[in-house]
């Protein structure tokens, strides 16, 4: 069973990322369905599709979720699960109120130092070709790594990747 915890970092902007609980079920479903047109899957996802997925999250302890915090705002989430040796980061939707404030970048790279920290594997996504978001991911540090006739296979860059330092911790109570 995935363990609840948040990683936060000091700086500007000072960011969280929080692992998803039964609580944010309804935001995490909202958040895809409001942006479907950048992801694979563009169907509408429905009460009973985001119950079963959290259910089989729950079961994948290399699979983590989480919803981004700055300051008191919700800015929205990221993810990522452990597939063949190395990291898929997935489901990246930052919300309109976090829009160009750093703070998505901010959590991209909070991510990574996690990843990078603890299971020390390639990180990597797979973005389509038309989705405006391949500019932010070479912002955060991604390359191009290969190409199919829609998606290309990105991966972060080490070459380049500054890490930020974070702390882990249990989440406040509810």
């Amino acid at each position: 069973m995935n363990r609840r915890f948040v990683l936060a970092a000091q700086g500007k902007p000072a960011v969280s990322l929080r692992t998803i609980g039964p609580e944010d079920q309804e935001d995490l479903r909202s958040w895809k369905n409001s942006n479907r047109g950048a992801f694979f899957f563009k169907g509408e996802i429905t009460q009973e599709g985001q119950r079963r997925w959290f259910e089989g999250y729950l079961g994948r302890p290399d699979d983590q979720m989480f919803v981004v915090e700055s300051e008191g705002l919700r800015a929205g989430c990221m993810g990522f699960r452990i597939l063949e040796g190395a990291a898929d980061c997935y489901n990246i939707i930052g919300l309109p109120a976090a829009a160009g404030r750093g703070i998505l970048k901010a959590a991209m790279e909070l991510l990574c130092s996690y990843i990078r920290d603890a299971y020390a594997c390639p990180i990597g996504c797979k973005v389509l070709k038309d989705n405006p978001a391949v500019g932010w991911y070479q912002k955060c540090g991604y390359r191009i790594a290969g190409e199919e006739p829609d998606q290309y296979r990105m991966e972060l860059d080490l070459s380049c990747f500054v890490p930020r330092p974070y702390v882990k911790r249990a989440p406040a109570r509810r």
